[in-house]
């Protein structure tokens, strides 16, 4: 067991994740940005696009309760920190022509207005390995590592707690 991170292998079939894309593109695309409250966008630290899903929208729904499925495993099998929601769902392109990346960052801003931050990352592989280069997921060196090829294999779930920096190389 992993005290930082949970992995499931190509946990969802190619089906599964067809029907997640086919509904992410239905949101608007825009630039990432860096940052919780002030948000801007900084192609130094990060470059790609995302789409924002409503996880209330009835057709996105199934992508709410998936993800909130294995942050509830995640948590119960290694993490243990109070959750009861998720708050945002985002669906992330790295573009291979502009060899998007995101620098080393971590998913929870201590110091946001808020008073929830984000305590469980999940990333789901929807991509196949064989159709881009790069896009490698690592923690800091400190930490032990996910399989690459296993975490890069379509389907794969990999939940992690939100403080631990990480990163994706250029793909």
């Amino acid at each position: 067991m992993n005290a930082i991170w949970q992995m499931w292998a190509q946990a969802l079939d190619k089906e599964l994740c067809d029907r997640i894309i086919t509904e992410c593109e239905y949101y608007k695309p825009e630039d990432a940005t860096i940052g919780s409250t002030n948000k801007k966008q900084d192609n130094q630290v990060r470059r790609s696009t995302v789409r924002w899903v409503d996880a209330k929208d009835i057709n996105s729904i199934f992508i709410h309760d998936l993800l909130m499925n294995y942050a509830t495993i995640a948590n119960r099998n290694a993490f243990g920190v109070e959750i009861n929601q998720l708050h945002e769902i985002q669906y992330t392109i790295y573009d291979g022509e502009q060899e998007d990346f995101y620098d080393w960052h971590f998913d929870t801003f201590w110091a946001n207005p808020r008073q929830t931050d984000r305590k469980i990352s999940i990333t789901i592989q929807l991509s196949n390995p064989d159709e881009y280069e790069g896009g490698e997921f690592h923690f800091e060196k400190q930490h032990n590592q996910p399989p690459q090829s296993q975490l890069k294999q379509r389907g794969t779930v990999l939940a992690f707690i939100s403080p631990i920096r990480h990163c994706v190389t250029p793909v």
